[in-house]
């Protein structure tokens, strides 16, 4: 039985069995972790666990979710007053997506790392594109094609810099990437 309630207690507790699933993915692979570890490594017990979650798999998507959530809050606060088609460049200080992403390095590169690496991949793509077309519509009369072509180039080249980030184990700090890739786009 799952417990919708979204109390401080039950936020704290979530966030403890994602800490916990965390620390495990560190170590081993998402298939070889159990519900018994997770549980075990948060120090809870698993009908507190099942209180929370169906299984893992429901875990996981929450924790991938919360990333999301923040990702598409990133996004929207990065672009929001930016679209070429207004010839006005991108000003270092708006973008804030790789604060985001270098804050949440740990939990991104661990998610990206697990057996559903292509699907959570999908997702993040899907979240960057429905984001920036979201915050751009309003701003510019282009047609639904173009805006929806310069989405995915903006989406496709974030994404690109972000893996690469990831590779290089976030060796580069966010001014420098950030640096970069205004000076790409202006």
């Amino acid at each position: 039985m799952i417990n919708e309630s979204n109390s401080r207690s039950a936020r704290r507790t979530k966030h403890l069995f994602k800490d916990a699933l965390m620390r495990l993915l560190e170590t081993e692979s998402f298939a070889c972790i159990s519900v018994k570890d997770i549980v075990q490594t948060a120090e809870y017990n698993r009908t507190t666990f099942y209180n929370h979650y169906y299984d893992k798999y429901d875990l996981l998507d929450d924790l991938t979710q919360d990333l999301l959530d923040g990702l598409a809050a990133a996004v929207k606060t990065s672009f929001k007053d930016f679209h070429k088609s207004q010839r006005r460049s991108l000003n270092v200080s708006n973008i804030t997506i790789f604060d985001y992403v270098y804050q949440n390095r740990r939990a991104i590169s661990l998610c990206f790392q697990n057996d559903d690496q292509r699907k959570l991949t999908l997702k993040s793509l899907d979240t960057l594109y429905q984001n920036l077309m979201e915050s751009w519509r309003p701003l510019v009369n282009l047609s639904e094609k173009q805006l929806s072509s310069d989405a995915r180039i903006l989406t496709y080249t974030l994404a690109g810099v972000i893996h690469g980030w990831i590779e290089e184990n976030f060796k580069t700090p966010p001014d420098e990437i950030r640096a970069s890739f205004v000076s790409y786009h202006n």
